[in-house]
């Protein structure tokens, strides 16, 4: 795992593409529209895998999970929530990246930021 340090190379317009279950995506009751649980954003470790969209294409995200949906977020959002954004490329995914929270509370910045950041995740 790389050091979880704020990566600034990763630019604030970045797109982060964020597998979740199809489960997991409702009818939002205020404005009809589909969109992420807040539980898409939750990680008992606080720490979410990503891709970064301008390395793959949903398709090649989507390649071993056919049974997933993907949510897209930019990461000045995931920032201004008081998450960190580190690549973590793999052999077989060299998008990969990972989103984790910051500060004294990590689990706290999370918590805070779930629903907004499911509020804001595009499908």
């Amino acid at each position: 795992m790389p050091e979880l340090i704020d990566d600034v190379s990763i630019g604030d317009d970045e797109r982060l593409l964020h597998r979740i279950r199809v489960e997991d995506i409702f009818i939002d009751p205020q404005t009809g529209q589909r969109r992420p649980s807040s539980a898409t954003f939750r990680s008992k470790s606080n720490i979410i895998s990503v891709d970064l969209a301008s390395l793959t294409t949903p398709v090649q995200a989507l390649a071993a999970y056919p049974q997933h949906a993907l949510v897209e977020i930019d990461v000045g959002t995931v920032r201004s929530l008081g998450c960190k954004v580190v690549r973590d490329p793999l052999p077989d995914n060299l998008s990969h990246a990972l989103l984790y929270g910051s500060g004294p509370d990590l689990n706290g910045h999370f918590k805070t930021g779930q629903r907004r950041a499911s509020e804001t995740g595009l499908f």
